[in-house]
């Protein structure tokens, strides 16, 4: 257990990775990288810094994060800064909850090849959603959507969570239609045009040779039985505010497929974690699994190196944001003073940020409570060249 975790009596991930990953074969050098940079993660392997109080002489020692977005220690400021963000996003409507999910006889296309899968995945979900509003409500939307890959129990289960502001710009963007406060779209109409969208993309890569469903797969015989299935898109309740959209965004986009603070034990090599049981009202459970099969599971949910799960579309879409955003909140009469002013040139340091958000001085000794901590030594890095994972930024 690293000392952390066993000051404050609880279990990391990093604890489970440092014991068993090392029994792991087959993996892919991305899901290394991954491992590798979970073991690391705060250790003095990564270097840190000794700081020491401008008033007492207390001193500290702080190792640096691996700043992998696989990494459960590493997501929370990054999800603060995204979310204050998209602040300066947010229009006073109503917003919608879109999920796209796709049948279990296609999740052998994304394991084999993921990259390809999960961009199908995203402009089949995105082109449903502007051909079906374009189609009932005359509009264009924007919306964001963003990837998830796991359940509760980290099965493997790509889907898609689209969130939609109710309404849209009519063809000449003279005006602004909206959408019914309780409902926005037919999922029947969405579920049906989904389907098609995607397997239709499926079929072309396939027959391009782009993708592929692994070995011992029959992957005609894959989209045939998925054709024949129900396919369900769900539409959830409207949110009731842009706080709850924010507080929504901001875990969904940044959550890690299992968090600390769900391990309960590592014994006689056995992982047992908490898991909410949705089909009987989230109520919790206890699920324990040999370490190699939970360090599997969790592993199917690294992403391909550089692919980004957060996108944008519609007039939210990057290239047309500046431009169409100010229309919008023009034809909605949204006060200039309701926009928050633009980004800082410089981006606000983690202590700072932390501070503003919590109420939280971390710079703050901690044994005499009036001095703050100071850099007074910078600790290298033990790894060797070309050991250490990348650190990838979060999307």
């Amino acid at each position: 257990m690293s000392a952390q975790a066993a000051r404050a009596g609880r279990w990391e991930l990093a604890d489970v990775v440092r014991a068993h990953a090392g029994t792991l074969a087959g993996l892919s050098l991305g899901q290394r990288n991954v491992l590798r940079a979970i073991a690391q993660c705060r250790t003095a392997t990564l270097g840190g810094h000794r700081r020491q109080c401008e008033a007492c002489g207390h001193q500290e020692i702080s190792y640096n994060s691996c700043r992998d977005r696989h990494c459960p220690k590493c997501q929370g400021l990054d999800e603060a800064r995204w979310v204050e963000a998209q602040k300066r996003d947010l229009l006073p409507v109503q917003y919608f909850h879109i999920v796209f999910t796709l049948p279990a006889e296609l999740h052998a296309f994304f394991r084999a090849t993921p990259t390809v899968a999960y961009r199908l995945l995203f402009a089949a979900a995105a082109k449903t959603l502007e051909e079906v509003a374009h189609r009932r409500l005359g509009v264009t939307i924007g919306f964001t959507a963003v990837l998830h890959t796991w359940t509760q129990l980290l099965l493997y289960h790509p889907h898609i969570h689209c969130i939609v502001p109710g309404g849209g710009l009519d063809p000449e963007e003279t005006r602004w239609v909206p959408a019914r406060r309780d409902f926005f779209l037919p999922v029947r109409v969405l579920s049906q045009v989904f389907r098609g969208k995607l397997l239709s993309k499926l079929e072309k890569a396939l027959a391009r040779e782009k993708i592929r469903a692994g070995s011992g797969e029959d992957p005609h015989g894959l989209l045939k039985r998925a054709a024949c299935k129900k396919w369900v898109v769900y539409s959830k309740p409207p949110f009731a505010g842009a706080e709850q959209v924010l507080a929504y965004l901001g875990r969904y986009a940044y959550r890690i497929a299992l968090s600390n603070d769900r391990l309960v034990g590592l014994q006689h090599g056995q992982v047992t974690f908490r898991w909410k049981d949705r089909a009987h009202g989230n109520a919790p459970r206890l699920a324990t699994l040999d370490a190699e099969a939970f360090l599997r599971r969790f592993l199917l949910h690294v992403l391909p190196r550089r692919f980004v799960r957060i996108r944008h579309y519609g007039f939210l879409a990057n290239p047309v944001r500046q431009e169409k955003l100010p229309r919008v909140r023009e034809l909605l009469g949204q006060p200039a003073g309701a926009v928050e002013s633009k980004a800082p040139t410089e981006p606000e340091g983690w202590e700072a940020l932390l501070l503003r958000l919590t109420g939280k001085d971390v710079t703050r000794c901690p044994r005499c409570g009036v001095g703050h901590l100071l850099v007074v030594e910078v600790l290298p890095a033990l790894s060797r060249p070309g050991d250490p994972s990348r650190r990838a930024r979060s999307p």
